[in-house]
């Protein structure tokens, strides 16, 4: 039940009514009626003074009571308190990391900590780098700052922060430069910890395995038994983003779980794979905002489907049916629930605003 607060009015009342009609003699003999309604009595000063104290006594209570509770409590509150109880900390922002591809026009050697950037962003290598004349060396990289924007697709062009004679051109490999993420939202944080409280340390079942690879850095997880064999467990992972981990990022995984297992756990960690789902929607009425409104709401519900999870037809047309001002829609596609395989996650694919012919 909600901690129903009265407000200062409310609790002014009460003490005025309280002291309605009671009456004491003063030291001249005269009969006093208290009404602690009259303004700019003794007794409607203190009754204003009470009503004050008393509310801030009670949202000071209700705050206490929201909390204690791990689904109520708030990040400057007591949050990072209860992750701690279930040992489920805050999962940091990471850096990016991966390999540029150099081509040098005369032998040269790329230090160690040399800057590249593109706009703001900047890029330090980790290691040096001899490359020969004509040659394309590869130099492994990571973003000077943590958060997702350190990551870069394939092919995209960087440039030196301080010229080094030789360098001709600098692309990001085929890899990519991946695994930088931001700071943990407070909202999926909060559903770790719960989902910590759900489902306690166990010995090694499910929901272990994948309790160990999102904390191993992964985002999307599917735990299937028996992968290669009885006695073998399968963690499909996935970064933020739905991007497929890296060998340095699935190597990571692999060790924290590891270093959890059981001793006797055979234990395999597998990049997942994605799956577009394109839609054939009409609306009534199809605006452009109505159609970004709905883009929206598919991306949520995309975004929490995990490895293996089923995209149901019903819950693509509650989504389309939330945006406000919809009057009515039909979904020619999908035009039935979409399963995956158990190392596939659903994400949304191009989306169609008129009846197929």
């Amino acid at each position: 039940m909600t901690l129903a607060i009265p407000t200062p009015d409310q609790i002014f009342a009460r003490f005025a009514a309280f002291l309605d009609g009671q009456t004491f003699t003063a030291t001249d003999g005269t009969l006093v009626t208290l009404d602690a309604r009259q303004p700019n009595t003794y007794e409607n000063v203190i009754a204003a003074a009470h009503a004050s104290g008393l509310y801030e006594v009670y949202t000071f209570l209700r705050q206490v009571a929201a909390e204690l509770m791990v689904t109520t409590a708030t990040e400057d509150g007591l949050l990072s308190q209860h992750a701690t109880q279930w040992g489920m900390p805050r999962a940091s922002a990471t850096y990016a990391v991966g390999n540029v591809n150099c081509t040098a026009s005369a032998d040269l050697t790329v230090p160690e900590g040399t800057e590249l950037c593109q706009g703001n962003m900047r890029w330090k290598t980790t290691a040096a780098v001899a490359i020969a004349a004509g040659a394309t060396g590869s130099l492994p990289v990571q973003a000077e700052d943590a958060g997702t924007a350190g990551n870069l697709t394939a092919g995209t062009t960087l440039t030196l922060v301080s010229p080094l004679a030789g360098v001709v051109s600098l692309a990001v490999d085929q890899g990519g430069i991946e695994g930088g993420a931001d700071l943990e939202a407070v909202e999926v944080w909060r559903a770790r910890i719960i989902d910590a409280i759900r489902n306690p340390p166990a010995g090694g079942n499910a929901a272990d395995y994948r309790k160990w690879a999102i904390a191993g850095g992964a985002t999307y997880v599917n735990v299937v038994a028996n992968w290669v064999g009885t006695g073998t467990v399968g963690i499909i992972v996935l970064m933020a983003g739905a991007v497929a981990p890296n060998a340095a990022e699935l190597a990571q995984i692999q060790a924290y779980i590891d270093s959890q297992r059981p001793v006797r756990g055979n234990a395999y960690v597998v990049a997942g794979q994605t799956q577009a789902v394109d839609m054939a929607i009409v609306l009534n009425p199809d605006t452009q905002t109505a159609r970004a409104d709905v883009l929206a709401q598919l991306a949520t519900y995309f975004e929490q489907l995990d490895i293996g999870d089923t995209a149901y037809k019903s819950r693509i047309s509650d989504n389309v049916s939330a945006v406000a001002g919809e009057t009515s829609h039909r979904i020619y596609a999908p035009a039935a629930d979409v399963t995956p395989a158990n190392n596939v996650k659903l994400v949304v694919g191009t989306v169609s605003w008129t009846a197929p012919t």
